[in-house]
């Protein structure tokens, strides 16, 4: 005769701050790890960036290169430690959720980060490039380009950030949709108003006031905002396939882990 399935048993406070001390012991640790890896990493990074935009630089602090090379080891350890950073709150926050929870719940942490990994590598590679050679052909023969790398860097992380925030956007979408908030048909018919909520944004995230860098994010926003509706209209129509299948009317019970 076999037994039946225990409760979990519930953690005291005490005890859940324990789990809580863990996790960002681990979590402190693989960044440690990161940051040697990023140390590493950081001049290479360096030298890349500067030679895809402006070829050279200029440093006018005895510190600024060391402090720059400090603020890219961090950002890159953290990139190096994410994964296990994730997997630790993850197991922690994972015992209170319920099991529909973790099934939604997991697919949409991992699709965020790997949409804002997408939208700061566009940055990286196409981006701030494209932008810094767009501005540099506004200089005059008289002119002549001294950047400093602090300046240089501050312009590629704000743009990192901005397209990694801005690619979350079908995600944003699918969502809405699944809990019903939005239609694919609602979200086309308002293309018009799409498109100028996209270019004040890309006026407020992109450096400057210069028209130029608004319509290099602007029209690939555009594409993202299409893409999202034919991302929406998946998503309604399994959530439509759900709703009228065979199993539409059945209570499932049981969705605690």
């Amino acid at each position: 005769m076999s037994r039946a399935p225990q409760p979990p048993v519930e953690m005291s406070f005490l005890q859940h701050l324990e789990e809580l001390r863990k996790v960002l012991t681990y979590s402190l640790a693989a960044c440690a790890v990161g940051a040697i890896g990023g140390w590493w990493l950081a001049p290479r990074v360096l030298e890349d960036i500067v030679q895809r935009t402006v070829k050279h630089v200029i440093v006018l602090d005895p510190l600024e290169a060391f402090n720059e090379r400090i603020k890219l080891t961090f950002i890159l350890g953290l990139c190096i430690a994410l994964p296990i950073v994730f997997i630790q709150i993850w197991s922690f926050i994972v015992p209170g959720l319920f099991k529909r929870e973790r099934r939604l719940i997991l697919p949409m942490a991992l699709l965020s980060m790997i949409l804002f990994a997408v939208g700061a590598a566009c940055a990286y590679f196409y981006v701030t490039p494209l932008v810094v050679r767009v501005l540099g052909g506004f200089m005059t023969p008289s002119m002549q380009a001294q950047i400093r790398i602090g300046a240089l860097l501050s312009f590629f992380y704000n743009l990192a950030l901005a397209c990694g925030v801005v690619f979350q956007l079908p995600l944003v979408t699918m969502t809405l949709t699944a809990l019903g908030l939005v239609t694919p048909g609602f979200l086309l018919r308002q293309w018009r108003y799409a498109i100028v909520l996209v270019f004040v944004v890309t006026a407020v995230i992109t450096p400057g006031d210069v028209v130029t860098a608004q319509l290099i994010m602007g029209v690939p926003m555009l594409g993202l905002y299409f893409l999202s509706v034919g991302l929406s209209w998946l998503v309604a129509r399994r959530r439509r396939e759900s709703d009228t299948g065979p199993g539409a009317e059945i209570v499932k019970e049981g969705d605690h882990a």
